[in-house]
């Protein structure tokens, strides 16, 4: 609905093949930016719900995914078992369990305060932990690199004289990559989730 509104404000106003680019390159430059920034919040937001399932399921159903084994093993401590390093009286569930808590805590920090783009190193380093990344198929790689190229141009200073994209490419662009974002959630709503008895 958001990107909808968006389209309509900034682009769906420029109709004339033959307008001046200068016409609207600040509105093609405002749906980059605001267009990216929607994204950026969907995915984290995908992240955060996906931990908070992991978390949900191990705590309430006993259950894992392949979500959770990602999850542990690209952040997890790994710990040496001998007779010194394991305490008998906790159980394996419990030491999982400060473990994904731990995990979560920490990875949900670094999605709210240090992720910065929707560009592929910033995908690939919010959903490899999670299990939900894949490679991307030619259409959402390249939307993805010019919709993020583009942004950066405008949104920086030292890059305010680049090109402005035609509203027709810009308008591909963003739809490329809202497609892209529903399969990805798709994908976190179809986790499977597995007994661990």
């Amino acid at each position: 609905m958001y990107l909808l509104e968006l389209e309509d404000k900034y682009i769906d106003i420029h109709t004339d093949p033959l307008e001046n680019p200068e016409m609207y390159k600040l509105d093609i430059r405002s749906f980059c930016v605001l267009s990216h920034a929607a994204f950026e919040e969907f995915v984290e937001n995908i992240c955060l719900y996906t931990l908070n399932e992991i978390e949900d399921k191990f705590v309430n159903t006993q259950r894992i995914s392949y979500s959770t084994l990602c999850l542990l093993h690209f952040y997890g401590n790994s710990k040496t078992i001998d007779n010194e390093s394991w305490n008998d009286d906790e159980r394996i569930y419990d030491y999982l369990l400060a473990q994904i808590r731990s995990i979560k805590s920490d990875f949900s920090k670094y999605i709210m305060n240090q992720n910065h783009g929707v560009g592929l190193k910033y995908l690939k380093r919010l959903l490899v932990p999670l299990g939900l990344y894949a490679p991307l198929d030619i259409r959402f790689s390249s939307a993805l690199d010019n919709l993020t190229q583009s942004r950066g141009g405008y949104a920086h200073t030292s890059h305010r004289n680049i090109r402005s994209l035609s509203p027709e490419d810009v308008k591909m662009y963003v739809r490329d990559v809202y497609d892209l974002m529903v399969e990805l959630a798709n994908k976190s709503r179809k986790i499977s989730y597995y007994s661990i008895h």
